[in-house]
């Protein structure tokens, strides 16, 4: 994937010319704009009486050489301003493009009919304008993910960075698709909608199933894959019962604290960069990172807010961007309508009008495209190694389905992007790259608790237990709406460094607009409370802890529940909805109950039925509860939902794409590795197995394929 290059970090002549080998893509780019161009030409035609349409051979070849300067100029346009670095924005494009097309169509007109007929204008003046217009619209639509323009020129012209210090020979540049199981991968593949990974798959790559053990959420799998250990996450939200509070993953004061005390110094990302993740990884640069935006963070790490300015003042990247979110914030008004209309289940309650409709645009398309940005500016800085998340497929999944049209369609434009940065590895880069494409855990889909039994876990609880106990529940914020919370702290604090500068206020005022707009528009994310309750649901998916507060910070006992709250454990483990309930006796044995039978995971013993048999392999299952049961925040009862016959689970939370817990795809990952790399050949069972994995492909980062 990698190429040398000039000593200045420019690409070398030759390396620039070797783009313009890529012929078939360029044809085929230059191809549609001829199309468009010839369906205008067409309509000017046709809008000429009969009588005045008498073309002779040399009219037909004037037409073809109009079709031809008419589709260069829209072709080259805005590479052109781009490379001349004009001070222009999307809106002055477009308007110097409807000029260009009505300057072009007019010549053309005025060529072809030799000026007027009987003293008016052939075609009238009102056809050219709606013309050209719409020709400038429709060359703007080609324009928006083609790749001749996004990479060859834009990326090509943009200011090379600052290079960073080259200490190896390759680096690694690490995709993580938040919540793609291997099979989803997969069945994505097979229907065509990620084309680069199928070549990939077909031509340098190999694909691997790992399973991301409990809790299978993304805190639990970042710090697994980062550092190799992740003790004591035993959701993506649980209940401290010291400090009687609640910690969420999400909340970057909790993820700064979950970083600092996972970080030993020598994470799987220090001296890289970390974009878009929970954690960082000790990661020298960090982008839109949650665990480094809390203020009085541990761990000081420097903020990539030249990527991020370079991104939203690129009059070409910028204006792409905004355009492709409104046309998905199109998508998703009409994938919801239809979802009402076919009546489709199982989907939510209300999909739209709601704030995850533009919660999607941001996540899916502006976030996507901001990271990708700053990944590929990264390598051309020559870092050694770069890891981002991708969060648009989750977000979505969680909505619409996992294994939803909705869903997978969301993948076409992550595909497109790892093309460009196949490309950018290739021409750009001072150094190879390797590229790793990773999932943190996968989704299992079902109607959730609510929507089955017309009640919540926490509604059950309390119906079970006495009237004057009070059961409290944390509320679930988005995943999604955090990393848009990010974005707003990073954008604040990028306007900040262009105080002073008079010839970039404006660029700070239209910053703050952006983040006070999107302010606005996104808030009302649900904050951890801190009160005292004497019964708190956690739930993580379709896995739930419950705390049960007697006064002495403790573990609860089985013992101690069911003589405080009699008849409750044994209705939890009958409910036609609960799989399973994990709790500790007095004498220190963790048991899983179930509804035919009990399995001790500290001994082994089963009595009846094992409880785990629906849930595959039983004596991983068995030992990954264990672990997770012994964790010292873990709920004092562990709910886990029924894995129904068709597959399909239910959620705790409102949901119908969910993980957290046991039962279908959500424990099944997948890693897309270069087959010079050497993948176990035993399953890996858990995120800090594929750590040690990962951190042997850095390490033989400065040897050859050869010694891999």
């Amino acid at each position: 994937m990698g190429m040398s290059s000039s000593p200045a970090g420019r690409p070398t002549l030759q390396r620039v010319g070797s783009l313009f080998s890529d012929w078939r893509r360029l044809l085929i780019s230059f191809a549609w704009f001829c199309g468009v161009a010839s369906v205008s030409f067409l309509v000017v035609f046709s809008s000429t009486p009969a009588e005045s349409f008498r073309p002779s051979a040399e009219h037909w070849l004037l037409a073809a050489l109009g079709v031809l300067v008419l589709a260069c100029a829209n072709f080259a346009l805005a590479p052109l301003l781009i490379w001349l670095r004009a001070p222009i924005n999307p809106f002055i494009t477009g308007s110097l493009a409807v000029l260009l097309n009505a300057g072009l169509l007019a010549l053309s007109a005025d060529v072809w009919f030799d000026g007027r007929v009987d003293g008016e204008p052939h075609p009238p003046l009102w056809v050219l304008a709606t013309l050209a217009f719409g020709n400038a619209l429709a060359n703007g639509a080609i324009a928006l993910d083609d790749d001749y323009t996004f990479l060859q020129f834009v990326l090509a012209s943009l200011r090379q960075p600052t290079r960073a210090p080259v200490t190896q020979e390759r680096g690694l540049v690490l995709i993580e698709i938040d919540g793609l199981s291997y099979s989803h991968l997969r069945w994505a593949v097979a229907l065509g909608f990620m084309p680069t990974v199928a070549e990939l798959l077909s031509t340098t790559h190999a694909l691997a199933r790992y399973d991301t053990g409990l809790p299978s959420q993304t805190s639990a799998a970042q710090a697994g894959l980062f550092y190799g250990v992740n003790h004591d996450i035993p959701a993506f939200r649980w209940y401290d019962r010291r400090s009687r509070q609640m910690v969420v993953s999400n909340h970057p004061e909790h993820a700064a604290k979950i970083d600092a005390r996972h970080s030993t110094g020598h994470g799987l990302l220090r001296g890289g960069v970390s974009i878009n993740n929970l954690l960082d990884g000790d990661a020298t640069r960090t982008l839109l990172t949650l665990s480094t935006l809390a203020p009085n963070t541990p761990r000081a790490a420097e903020h990539a807010y030249d990527d991020l300015v370079a991104f939203w003042f690129n009059p070409y990247t910028f204006g792409r961007t905004a355009v492709l979110s409104l046309l998905d914030l199109a998508r998703e008004v009409a994938q919801a309508l239809r979802e009402r209309l076919t009546r489709r289940q199982p989907r939510l309650d209300r999909r739209f009008p709601s704030r995850f409709t533009l919660l999607r645009m941001v996540t899916n398309v502006f976030l996507r495209d901001l990271a990708f940005f700053a990944v590929m500016r990264e390598m051309q800085r020559g870092q050694p190694i770069i890891y981002a998340t991708f969060v648009g497929y989750d977000e979505v999944a969680h909505h619409a389905g996992p294994n939803s049209p909705d869903a997978l369609a969301t993948l076409r434009g992550l595909d497109r992007h790892l093309r460009h940065v196949l490309s950018v590895a290739r021409f750009f880069a001072p150094i190879p790259y390797d590229l790793l494409l990773l999932s943190d855990h996968g989704q299992s889909s079902g109607a959730t608790f609510r929507q089955r039994y017309g009640y919540t876990l926490r509604e059950l609880v309390d119906a079970l237990t006495r009237a004057e106990v009070y059961v409290e529940e944390q509320q679930p914020r988005a995943a999604g709406q955090s990393f848009v919370n990010a974005l707003l702290s990073e954008m604040d604090a990028a306007s900040d460094q262009l105080r002073g500068v008079s010839q970039r206020r404006w660029r700070r005022a239209t910053m703050q607009v952006a983040v006070r707009t999107l302010r606005s528009r996104l808030n009302g994310a649900a904050e951890p409370t801190a009160r005292r309750s004497d019964i708190v649901v956690c739930a993580s998916g379709n896995l739930a802890h419950i705390y049960f507060d007697f006064g002495d910070g403790q573990r609860a006992t089985l013992e101690q529940i069911d003589a405080a709250h009699p008849g409750l454990i044994e209705s939890l483990v009958a409910h036609p909805g609960i799989g399973f309930v994990v709790g500790t006796t007095r004498a220190n044995h963790v048991w899983v109950l179930g509804k035919e039978g009990q399995r001790d995971l500290t001994s082994g013993a089963v009595k009846g039925e094992d409880p785990l048999l629906p849930f595959g392999d039983v004596g991983l299952r068995a030992q990954q509860l264990l672990q997770l049961a012994q964790l010292p925040s873990a709920g004092d009862l562990i709910v886990n939902s029924t894995l129904y016959p068709d597959g399909s689970v239910a959620s705790f939370e409102e949901l119908v794409g969910t993980h957290g817990g046991l039962g279908g795809e959500q424990t099944e990952a997948f890693v897309l590795y270069p087959r010079t790399f050497r993948f176990p050949t035993r399953l890996v069972s858990s995120a800090q197995t594929l750590h040690q994995v990962l951190a042997r492909w850095r390490e033989m980062a400065n040897g050859t394929a050869a010694t891999r």
